[in-house]
């Protein structure tokens, strides 16, 4: 798990550090369960590593326009949700009444990699349709 969550944007963002231009754009995508979720300690713990490093990356590239950001969807209408292995802990509806869709995620990602997000930085959005609140 840690490899795959943690290992991988690492090595991408390490690979690229130098290469990226001026006003380069990092998204990464992680989990409303970075906040912490009982049974889901080793998940939790994978995207909560993923958000401190997003941190850590806007402050070491605000110098060169770099931002660094992260979506954090709560249960998302996908595959994901009808895992064999989540039948112990199936996910709740959120307040809206409805799961997070893939294009909201997607259009979330196109906005924070598009010239308008030049000033947010460093920032998790958890797009949860009210599931934390």
């Amino acid at each position: 798990m840690w490899q795959l969550h943690v290992a991988a944007a690492s090595h991408l963002v390490n690979s690229l550090y130098t290469r990226l231009a001026w006003g380069a754009r990092i998204v990464m995508i992680g989990s409303r369960t970075m906040q912490g979720a009982a049974g889901r300690s080793q998940y939790a713990a994978t995207k909560a590593a993923l958000q401190g490093m997003v941190r850590s990356w806007a402050l070491e590239l605000a110098d060169r326009g770099i931002t660094a950001n992260l979506i954090a969807p709560g249960a998302t209408q996908t595959p994901m949700l009808q895992d064999p292995a989540r039948q112990g802990t199936p996910p709740k509806l959120p307040p809206i009444g409805r799961f997070v869709q893939p294009a909201e995620v997607a259009g979330m990602a196109a906005f924070l990699l598009g010239p308008d997000a030049g000033a947010m930085t460093g920032q998790s959005l958890v797009m949860c349709g009210g599931a934390s609140l």
